[in-house]
C-alpha cells in the first residue's frame, strides 16, 4: 500500500474514531464476582442501534489463559464441559475453524504446547493472542516471531483497537451486524472477553474506545474472534451460577481464564 493511501486511512480512523459520541452506555448489571478478581458483567449500549454485552474482566496476576481445542467436530466438548474440566473461571470460543471441512483450526493454533497448522498472515488484518513463559500478549501480524517455548496462541481477525484508536483495517471491510466474540487488555495486565448482539465490526470498535461505556479497563488493544453461529461465552459465579451464550454449533477451540493458583 503506496504512503498516501496509508497516511488517508489513518486520517479516516481517526475520522471516525470522533464519532464514538453516537454511542452510550444505557446500563450495566451489578459485577457478579468469579472468583480470583475476575467478575461478569452485562451492558446495554445505544447508538445505532442496541447492542448487548456480556463480559468477563480480570486481571493476569490472579488469572491466566489457556487454548483448549477439540479435534473432531463429532465428540467436540462445548464450553461448560471445557471449563468444567479446566476448572476455568470463564470460557469463550476462539478463532476460526474450518466448519465443513477436516474441523481444523484457520490459521496457528497452540494448545497447552500442542501445535496445529502454521500461522498465516493476510496484510495486517491478522492478530493474535499469545502466551509465552506464561506472559500473556495480543500482538500484530507484523510482530509475531515463532518461538518453541509459546505455550499458547490463536490467530484471528481482524483487529478491531490498536494503542486506543480504531484500526485502519475496519475501513477495508464491511459493517455487517452480526453476532460477535472478541478479546481486550489495557496492555497492564488487565483483560476482558466478551461477546456481543447486533454490532458491526466498525460499530464494536467504536463502543470499545467510546468514553463511559467499558469503564473497567481502558481498551488498548482488541482483537475480533470468530463469530457468528461460533459466539459463545460461559462463566460461574463464585456462589455457583452459571451464565452461558451457548454458540450455535461445536467449535474448534476456545480461551479459557483460569485461576493461577489451580491445583
Amino acid at each position: 500500500m503506496k504512503c498516501r493511501e496509508k497516511l488517508l486511512l489513518a486520517v479516516f480512523a481517526l475520522m471516525l474514531a470522533g464519532q464514538t459520541s453516537a454511542w452510550r452506555l444505557e446500563s450495566t448489571s451489578k459485577a457478579a464476582p468469579l472468583g480470583h478478581e475476575a467478575v461478569f458483567v452485562i451492558k446495554t449500549i445505544k447508538g445505532p442501534t442496541t447492542v448487548e454485552m456480556k463480559l468477563v474482566f480480570f486481571d493476569e496476576k490472579h488469572c491466566a489463559m489457556r487454548v483448549a481445542a477439540n479435534a473432531s467436530s463429532l465428540v467436540a466438548a462445548p464450553l461448560n464441559e471445557l471449563g468444567s474440566e479446566a476448572k476455568a473461571l470463564a470460557v469463550c470460543n476462539g478463532g476460526y475453524f474450518h466448519a465443513g471441512g477436516d474441523f481444523g483450526p484457520a490459521g496457528l493454533e497452540i494448545a497447552s504446547g500442542k501445535r496445529t497448522d502454521e500461522f498465516r498472515g493476510d496484510g495486517g488484518w491478522v492478530g493474535a493472542l499469545m502466551v509465552r513463559q506464561d506472559k500473556a500478549s495480543l500482538i500484530l501480524e507484523k510482530e509475531f516471531q515463532d518461538a518453541p517455548d509459546i505455550s499458547e496462541f490463536l490467530q484471528c481477525s481482524p483487529w478491531l483497537i490498536d494503542q486506543d484508536r480504531i484500526a485502519p483495517v475496519l475501513l477495508q471491510g464491511q459493517n455487517l451486524r452480526n453476532q460477535r466474540t472478541f478479546i481486550m487488555t489495557d496492555g497492564g495486565g488487565r483483560w476482558a472477553i466478551g461477546v456481543c448482539k447486533g454490532a458491526g465490526l466498525l460499530e464494536l470498535a467504536q463502543i470499545l474506545i467510546t468514553p463511559g461505556i467499558i469503564t473497567e479497563i481502558k481498551v488498548k488493544r482488541a482483537l475480533n474472534l470468530d463469530g457468528g453461529p461460533s459466539t459463545g461465552l460461559w462463566c460461574r459465579s463464585a456462589d455457583g451460577r452459571e451464565q452461558f451464550e451457548k454458540p450455535g454449533w461445536a467449535v474448534r477451540n476456545a480461551i479459557m481464564v483460569v485461576p493461577r493458583d489451580l491445583k
